[in-house]
C-alpha cells in the first residue's frame, strides 16, 4: 500500500467519501467535572471567606438543560421559536452534513421511534437560534472532517484567518487504488450548550455567556438576555475516520478539555474536566 496521493479521479472520490463520512448520524456523549463557588463572604473579624464545591455533570443534566429550554422556547422568545415537549427516552444526535443557514453540522433531538426536533435554524421573525454548538476547523485534511461550526474568516493580507481561531494536523494513510485506508483529524475546538438560543456564536464571541446582546446591555431577542444554564468545554477535537473501497465504514469525534460554567445563573463556575464523543 502507497501513501495517498492527490491526484485525478481517484482523489475527488476519496474526498466525496470524506465528506459523507459518517454513515448514519453519531450520538452525542457528555461528561465532565464542574466547579463551583460556594460561599464567598466576609465575617465579624473582617476576614474573607471562600470555599468551593465540585460536582459531576453528565448525558442526563445535558439533556434536561436542553428539555427545559425546548419546552420554555416559545414564552422565552416571544413566540418566536415553537416550543416542545422532548421524549424521556431521547438523545441528541449530530448530522455533519447538514447546513442550518448559518453553520455545518446540526444538533438535534430523536429517538428510536424517529421523534425530531432540530436545536438551531430560524426563528419566526427570521433571527437565527442554537442550544448547541460544535465550533472546529482543520484546513490541512482531505475532507476537512473536522470542520464544523462557527469560526468567520477574515482575509489577512492574501492569507483567510479565522477569528476563533482552530489550528489542526492531519494524518492521512490511504491508498489510491483501493480507497482503503485512514485518516485522523487533530484540532482545537469548543463544544457549547446552553438554554439562551440567542446567546450563540461562542467561538468567535467567548463573552456571549454574559449576554446575547453584543453590545453587552443585556438586551437581547427574548426574555432572559443570558443564559441561566451553560456547559462549554475548550480543547482538542479529534476525528478519526477509516475507509474501505472509498467508503467510509467507521467515523468517531472525540475532545477533552476545560471551559466556563453557569448553573442556575451562577457565573462564578467552571469546567475542570470536560470529555464529549460523537459515535
Amino acid at each position: 500500500m502507497k501513501k495517498f496521493v492527490l491526484s485525478g479521479i481517484v482523489a475527488a472520490t476519496l474526498t466525496v467519501a470524506l465528506a459523507s463520512a459518517w454513515a448514519k448520524d453519531p450520538v452525542l456523549t457528555v461528561s465532565g467535572t464542574a466547579v463551583i463557588q460556594k460561599t464567598n463572604y466576609e465575617n465579624s473579624s473582617s476576614v474573607f471567606i471562600g470555599t468551593t464545591a465540585s460536582s459531576s455533570f453528565n448525558n442526563k443534566q445535558v439533556y434536561n438543560l436542553i428539555s427545559n429550554a425546548v419546552a420554555n422556547a416559545s414564552s422565552a422568545s416571544f413566540g418566536a421559536i415553537s416550543s416542545a415537549i422532548l421524549p424521556a427516552n431521547g438523545y441528541i444526535a449530530f448530522n455533519a452534513q447538514s447546513f442550518d443557514g448559518q453553520v455545518s453540522g446540526i444538533f438535534y433531538v430523536t429517538n428510536k421511534t424517529g421523534f425530531f426536533y432540530q436545536l438551531s435554524g430560524t426563528d419566526g421573525n427570521g433571527n437565527y437560534y442554537s442550544w448547541i454548538e460544535l465550533d472546529t476547523q482543520n484546513n490541512n485534511s482531505l475532507g476537512n472532517l473536522a470542520d464544523f461550526g462557527w469560526g468567520n474568516t477574515n482575509i489577512v493580507g492574501a492569507f483567510p484567518v479565522s477569528e476563533a481561531p482552530f489550528n489542526g494536523v492531519a494524518t492521512i494513510n490511504a491508498s489510491d487504488i483501493t480507497g482503503s485506508g485512514k485518516e485522523t483529524d487533530t484540532s482545537t475546538g469548543l463544544l457549547y450548550i446552553h438554554d439562551d438560543p440567542y446567546a450563540y456564536d461562542d467561538a468567535d464571541d467567548p463573552d456571549i455567556f454574559w449576554s446575547n446582546n453584543l453590545l453587552g446591555q443585556g438586551l437581547g431577542n427574548d426574555f432572559f438576555g443570558s443564559n441561566f444554564n451553560a456547559l462549554e468545554i475548550r480543547g482538542i477535537v479529534t476525528t478519526s475516520a477509516t475507509y474501505k473501497g472509498f467508503n467510509a465504514v467507521t467515523t468517531t469525534l472525540s475532545m477533552t478539555g476545560t471551559g466556563n460554567f453557569v448553573s442556575q445563573g451562577n457565573y462564578e463556575s467552571l469546567v475542570k474536566t470536560g470529555t464529549a464523543t460523537l459515535k
